[in-house]
């Protein structure tokens, strides 16, 4: 286990996908900036200064599988939603007013194949309710699941608040994440970044599942 949680936190480390510089709502998807790999543009000691962050539970640590989510075929529990084999579950702020999050929730769905391969189901996990989750799902014919979380309740049952907003429209959001569960419940993996603006390539994901 100590060799899984070295090896996912040494990834985000290495590489992070960037995003443009705002982090204002789109007026609407053509204003969501495409990801863009920056290891293109890194030397390896450069990259490994990227910024990531010790926080939520651990690796190895037990997922709080009773955690309810809604969506559109009703409430599901984490426990439930294992029972359909490993979950990876990408916390994101917003489907709404976050471009970093529509642009990584479109990217990750070139993936979702490949994770099922190796027998993950890819999961997004955000604080919209289901009918934002929904509409946005439609739009951009994502092939897995959103799970939605209106209260936080789970975000913070994961201990993955953001606690830098105290108010306003962003309360309650998660920090950038990638969490991996097993069917038993056992976190095998995270990522957490203190950085809205970049999350985990596809290239990553797919290594650190390799990992596991």
């Amino acid at each position: 286990m100590k060799r899984i949680a070295s090896l996912f936190a040494l990834a985000p480390a290495l590489a992070f996908a960037a995003c443009s510089e705002s982090g204002s709502p789109p007026a609407n998807d053509s204003e969501v900036t495409e990801t863009t790999d920056i290891l293109d543009t890194l030397s390896s000691d450069e990259a490994s200064e990227l910024p990531t962050i010790d926080a939520g539970l651990a690796v190895g640590a037990t997922a709080p599988i009773k955690a309810k989510f809604q969506t559109g075929d009703g409430e599901k529990t984490l426990a439930a939603v294992l029972e359909d084999g490993p979950a990876i579950l990408v916390f994101t702020r917003s489907v709404e007013w976050c471009p970093f999050c529509q642009t990584q929730l479109k990217g990750i769905n070139a993936i979702v194949d490949d994770l099922k391969e190796r027998g993950y189901n890819l999961y997004g996990v955000s604080y919209d309710s289901v009918e934002s989750q929904d509409r946005f799902s439609k739009n951009q014919m994502l092939d897995y699941i959103m799970l939605s979380d209106e209260d936080s309740v789970a975000i913070d049952a994961f201990d993955l608040r953001d606690p830098q907003y105290t108010e306003g429209k962003a309360l309650g959001v998660p920090y950038a994440s990638v969490v991996v569960v097993d069917t038993d419940g056992t976190i095998t993996a995270k990522s957490v970044s203190g950085d809205f603006k970049k999350r985990p390539t596809n290239d990553q994901l797919l290594a650190i599942i390799d990992a596991i």
